[in-house]
């Protein structure tokens, strides 16, 4: 479906998801996604996490129809690397894409399309996928790699922060900053960590403070609540 821009804004300023990662956690088996961008509102277009088949992660020249599409193709079991040649042989504009998709086993796909803006890539290593374009320099995705690997002992929203932020303080997005996303999914049906940062000067540290702030809100009573939704118990008069 074609998407349709006002002409006072410079056209490379509409490609979303600049700089992101995907993962999975070999500990608990979550998966989870964050990414960071000079775009309003990035995520509200990707990632898409499903917290039992995968995740899905497009930029560039998106197209925020391979993000459902992928999950629904994960959701018949086919391996990230399947999903990713369906999406691409789907759709006329692949050369304009960045598309990172990773499977129920943590397995990883990735493309980058040949119109993408440089500097761009993508990283693939165990159970995560890096993908960016329109960087400040080379230095961005090694930097968020290492970030992510090194952090090892924390939760995996946690790690995904660790990864923004060193991307960021890398260079990140050439233009600039202006959004943020970060989601984990744990469930079916009950959202986890799922935190936005539409339009601010500081999107990443804006999105780790949300997350500090609402963690032991949302978090850590997130099974406390899911379980007292499942068997009808309000969650004050539990116990």
């Amino acid at each position: 479906m074609p998407i349709f821009y006002p002409t006072d804004r410079p056209l490379a300023d509409f490609k979303c998801n600049t700089f992101a990662i995907i993962a999975r956690c070999p500990q608990t088996k979550r998966f989870g996604a964050a990414a960071a961008s000079k775009f309003p509102g990035v995520g509200a277009f990707s990632p898409c996490v499903d917290p039992e088949y995968g995740v899905v992660a497009t930029q560039g020249w998106m197209n925020p129809a391979l993000g459902p599409r992928g999950i629904e193709l994960l959701r018949q079991g086919l391996t990230a690397n399947k999903v990713l040649d369906d999406l691409l042989m789907e759709d006329p504009g692949r050369d304009l894409r960045q598309v990172a998709v990773m499977d129920r086993f943590g397995h990883c796909a990735a493309f980058t399309g040949s119109e993408n803006d440089d500097v761009k890539g993508h990283l693939i290593g165990d159970q995560f996928c890096l993908s960016g374009n329109l960087l400040a320099n080379e230095d961005v995705l090694p930097a968020m790699k290492q970030a992510f690997e090194q952090n090892t002992d924390i939760e995996l929203a946690e790690r995904l922060l660790a990864a923004l932020k060193a991307g960021s303080d890398a260079g990140g997005d050439r233009r600039g900053k202006q959004a943020s996303v970060l989601k984990v999914a744990a469930t079916p049906g009950f959202p986890y960590v799922d935190f936005r940062v539409d339009d601010h000067p500081e999107p990443i540290l804006e999105l780790e403070r949300i997350y500090y702030s609402n963690r032991s809100v949302l978090i850590e009573q997130y099974y406390d609540w899911v379980d007292t939704v499942m068997k009808g118990i309000p969650l004050e008069k539990k116990g």
